[in-house]
């Protein structure tokens, strides 16, 4: 793993001063972070602070939300030694987590607005739709909300290639495959009895006082939800659910949202892929992989 620090993101962190370093993609809010265990000296700890920046190979950067010594420092010749570990979230989206004292609250604004409303510091976004309403009140996190907005709209946001985009439920499963998996080479996961008390049927009240349902093709549990329409009703039911988990060799060509073939069963879409870079520093164990949580969509 390719990691560089800096103000202009040009310098390298060696190899072998990374312990261990964990770059995951999800399809959530806040679409990549990275946890890292980091060796600094006197000339580099200041880099490794809150609020500075660590760069990936593939350009996204990301900016450190939390960092605490987890080693005593020590001489070595005439610099102080020790380790950081750190917790960095991609630094467009960062001001997104954070409480505000202010509340937001939009009316038929775009997604990409929203974002921007709350912190970001967006360029656009891909696939972009209007949310019909968006309230954060004052001292609640604003990823909470938008994660409720993306699931009316019956879709999630991936970051790829520098870019968020909104992407539908559906249209992740009509991508081409970016990889191939044997179906007896992963980890079934399968509980209908979980799915049927965890992903709720939805139902709201009209102008009218008349009750308007979203999907009730099976006996799940009832959740109320306001002022929403039988589109948005439907959409909030469906849901990528657990399926597989695998792990392949390390590789930062696979991305949460990417598709993945499954060799004897049915394509599945990537929800989280996590990439673990633990190279022998300090005699440690080498360990360079890269698990992947796969899902199915459940309407």
């Amino acid at each position: 793993m390719e990691l560089y620090f800096g103000e202009n993101g040009d310098q390298r962190i060696r190899g072998d001063f990374i312990r261990r370093a964990v770059l995951r993609s999800d399809l959530v809010p806040i679409p990549l972070t990275l946890e890292a265990d980091i060796r600094v000296d006197t000339d580099t700890v200041a880099e490794f602070a809150e609020g500075r920046s660590i760069t990936t190979y593939g350009g996204d950067e990301l900016e450190i939300i939390k960092s605490e010594h987890i080693q005593q420092a020590r001489m070595q010749g005439e610099s102080m030694a020790g380790y950081v570990r750190l917790v960095a979230t991609l630094k467009p989206v960062t001001p997104v987590a954070f409480i505000k004292e202010r509340a937001v609250i939009k009316h038929n604004a775009t997604l990409s607005d929203i974002y921007r409303a709350c912190g970001a510091t967006l360029r656009g976004i891909e696939g972009d739709f209007a949310v019909p309403r968006f309230t954060c009140l004052a001292g609640e996190a604003h990823t909470y909300h938008i994660a409720r907005a993306l699931q009316e709209a019956g879709g999630v946001v991936r970051w790829r290639d520098g870019r968020l985009a909104f992407i539908a439920l559906g249209s992740l499963f009509d991508q081409e495959p970016v990889d191939e998996i044997v179906d007896s080479a992963s980890d079934d996961i399968k509980s209908g009895f979980l799915e049927r008390h965890e992903i709720p049927t939805f139902y709201s009240v009209d102008a009218d006082g008349e009750f308007v349902y979203g999907n009730r093709g099976k006996a799940r549990t009832a959740r109320y939800q306001p002022g929403a329409n039988a589109i948005s009703l439907r959409n909030m039911t469906g849901c990528l659910v657990l399926t597989k988990t695998t792990r392949l060799k390390y590789t930062q060509e696979i991305a949460a949202g990417d598709l993945i073939d499954v060799i004897g069963g049915e394509p599945l879409v990537a929800m989280t892929v996590a990439s673990l870079f633990a190279p022998s520093a300090d005699g440690g164990e080498n360990e360079q992989f890269t698990r992947v949580w796969l899902g199915r969509w459940e309407r």
